[in-house]
């Protein structure tokens, strides 16, 4: 599938290895097999299958035999996901994004890169923990007091939220959504579009983060659905509530696709002031205590990271012992009920990669354990073993399976 793109350098999209067709722009706006394709426009993400526009009826007089007909459809379906912005003036500084639409299947669509340049793996290292406000706070759509602040990943908070060469410029947030209302207001009937984000690594870190802020906006159609591949934690504990609280109320859903095994979707696990207070704490108690008395502690679930979504697991092989191919889980539910505490670390993967590094301490250190597991050619390969399992299903059915019981739930 091809796409129109008016705006010049795609910056990256013909990259390979850990990159993948996933930085490619038309990997999520176009069509063909892709991650937006069997999600964002495909069954799993309608929000409701009965409610998709039928193509046919364009075609439904005027004596157009059946052949014919096919042929216009499949070449309005090629032509109808058109890239509107592209932000990459400065790819080897900033992040790079670009904005589509898609009248057919009536959505907007952003997609964030991943780490391509030595500024996005300096953003990804940095997990020290930023507070900012609640979503509905920053966006002025609710005066209350429920939303207090929330613990964000610095890197990611700065990418997506800080101001540009140290002078009062919009952030990329603004930036991006500028977009979005402009696209909005040219056409009435986009009013009744859906927004998606989507992004691989780094990428999915930053829909992740962009699409709760942009789900409590007054001015874009709800829900706002976030589809991350291969996404690092964004956020603390308080981030995680309030991601799953929006979702119970119908604004907010997050597919987050995470391979087996992938070792980036396992951290950050704490911030860096946490992680250096623990260093100091089994290695030199001194500096503990002076971290201590100084007021550096090691603090609470204010310094842990935890993820947010509807976790869809993709497994590698399939033995005789286990059928699964794929996963699905949702922890929403424990972070809001605080029923238990919910669980940060996905022990199971964590616990196979420790086992892995041992296995192969004494191999050359050329070729980290694991690491081809984040590449997108892996997630494409496992992609395409569960497709067929994935035919039917919606993504809200998916929530109301795995949230039932739940009174938001409907």
């Amino acid at each position: 599938a091809s796409v129109n793109n008016k705006k010049g350098n795609n910056d990256g999209g013909n990259s390979e290895g850990m990159f993948g067709w996933m930085t490619s722009w038309d990997g999520c706006l176009a069509g063909g097999f892709a991650f937006d394709e069997l999600f964002c426009g495909g069954d799993l993400g309608m929000v409701d299958p009965n409610e998709k526009r039928d193509v046919e009826q364009t075609y439904s007089d005027g004596g157009v035999d059946q052949h014919h007909q096919q042929q216009q459809q499949e070449q309005e379906q090629k032509e109808s996901s058109l890239i509107t912005a592209v932000g990459d003036l400065k790819s080897e500084e900033e992040l790079v994004y670009a904005v589509g639409v898609n009248p057919v299947e009536e959505r907007i669509t952003i997609i964030f890169r991943g780490s391509v340049t030595k500024s996005d793996f300096m953003t990804d290292a940095r997990i020290s923990m930023v507070n900012m406000p609640d979503p509905r706070s920053f966006n002025g759509t609710e005066d209350d007091s429920s939303g207090g602040e929330l613990g964000v990943h610095q890197g990611f908070y700065d990418y997506l939220f800080g101001e540009r060469d140290g002078q009062s410029k919009s952030s990329k947030y603004v930036e991006i959504m500028e977009h979005v209302y402009q696209l909005i207001a040219q056409n009435p009937d986009r009013r009744n579009y859906k927004l998606y984000v989507t992004g691989h690594s780094l990428g999915g870190a930053l829909a992740t983060l962009f699409g709760l802020y942009a789900a409590a906006s007054s001015t874009v159609p709800l829900p706002v659905t976030v589809v991350s591949v291969a996404s690092p934690r964004v956020g603390n504990l308080a981030f995680a509530r309030t991601f799953a609280e929006m979702e119970s109320q119908g604004k907010l859903r997050h597919l987050r696709v995470a391979n087996h095994k992938d070792p980036v979707t396992l951290g950050p696990t704490v911030s860096s002031k946490r992680a250096l207070a623990l260093s100091a704490k089994a290695f030199s108690p001194l500096g503990y205590l002076a971290l201590m008395v100084t007021g550096n502690g090691e603090g609470g679930d204010e310094e842990v990271y935890y993820h947010t979504g509807m976790k869809m697991k993709l497994f590698k092989n399939v033995s005789s012992v286990s059928s699964r191919r794929c996963e699905l889980t949702y922890s929403g539910i424990t972070i809001i009920s605080g029923s238990k505490k919910p669980v940060a670390i996905d022990q199971e993967d964590m616990a196979e990669i420790e086992q892995s590094n041992k296995r192969k301490k004494k191999e050359s250190s050329a070729e980290l354990p694991m690491v081809s597991y984040h590449y997108g050619t892996s997630y494409s390969e496992r992609m395409a073993s569960v497709e067929s399992d994935m035919k039917g299903m919606t993504l809200n059915n998916v929530y109301r399976e795995k949230a039932g019981g739940m009174p938001w739930v409907v």
